[in-house]
């Protein structure tokens, strides 16, 4: 394959996708990978079309419609690049795009994000743009699958004695007292960007959108923050059970939890009949020894089914 040289003025006779300096050279966008900045240039060309059909909201703000599906086959890569660079820019990540369901079959809108902060995001002007056609090419978008975009309950934050959604009735447990104070049991302190993309591997690894359904009422979105607290945690030892362990030590076991160990601490939590003072440290304990208590758990188990 050969290419000819650019001469004179040839080079600006093709249309480019605009990728901001700032985002190759400013320090806070330094964790965001390159195909990131990538997909936020492509979507900043979107804006245009998006302006010219008059797709505002309405607070005349111009937003897009970019799915799954069109990013995948632009940057010719999986579902699971797709998402994860979806999260890294999305508000959860660095923030410079925000996902908005419409429901209904409808693809998801994205407001893409100026790239250098403002004083204030208050709307500009009284008119009121043109609304969006209500059929046309991408109104009959695939819907996206998005990877996260739930912001629900989370694990509790003091000592409460209920896990959520849940009415059995406790009684003290002696081994996770006292994992509130441990500064350990709140490590997340990883940047924006890089706990994203951790968020988006950790989806994966336990097959999260399976959890969700199968364990709707278990909160499962607050095992999903703890996994992802603990690591990214920066501490010098995680507490487990009254003993600190070597957070590199725990962080590897917790990169081996998978679906069926996570229900496993789900089902275990639902059987227990005392109460739990501290839930966050009952949690962080449950899934530290999960990986090694499974197996014999459910081997156990069908021995008892089957004799």
């Amino acid at each position: 394959m050969s290419f000819e040289y650019f001469y004179g003025g040839q080079s600006e006779s093709f249309s480019f996708y605009r990728i901001p300096r700032q985002l190759v050279t400013g320090a806070e966008f330094r964790h965001l990978s390159t195909e990131a900045k990538l997909l936020y240039g492509m979507m900043l060309d979107r804006m245009g079309l998006s302006a010219r059909n008059g797709w505002y909201d309405d607070f005349d703000r111009v937003y897009i419609y970019y799915t799954i599906d069109e990013i995948m086959e632009d940057l010719c890569c999986g579902h699971n690049k797709a998402v994860r660079l979806l999260a890294e820019l999305d508000t959860k990540g660095v923030g410079l795009i925000e996902r908005k369901k419409q429901g209904q079959g409808k693809p998801t809108m994205i407001y893409v994000k100026q790239f250098v902060e403002t004083v204030s995001n208050a709307p500009k002007g009284n008119s009121t743009p043109p609304r969006l056609p209500k059929t046309g090419s991408q109104e009959d978008s695939k819907e996206e699958v998005q990877a996260s975009q739930n912001e629900t309950s989370r694990l509790p934050e003091s000592g409460s004695a209920e896990f959520p959604k849940r009415e059995t009735n406790y009684t003290d447990t002696s081994n996770t007292d006292n994992s509130y104070t441990d500064p350990s049991i709140h490590p997340s302190y990883c940047p924006k960007v890089e706990r994203a993309v951790i968020e988006a591997d950790v989806r994966e690894q336990i097959d999260y959108a399976r959890l969700a359904e199968s364990y709707p009422y278990d909160d499962p979105e607050s095992f999903l923050e703890l996994i992802c607290d603990v690591l990214c945690s920066t501490a010098d030892t995680i507490r487990i059970a009254n003993e600190s362990i070597p957070t590199p030590k725990v962080q590897e076991r917790y990169r081996r939890l998978d679906f069926e160990h996570v229900t496993y601490v789900m089902d275990s939590l639902r059987e227990t009949t005392t109460k739990i003072k501290n839930i966050r440290g009952y949690l962080l304990t449950a899934l530290y020894y999960a990986p090694i208590t499974t197996g014999p758990y459910y081997a156990a188990a069908v021995r008892h089914d089957f004799g």
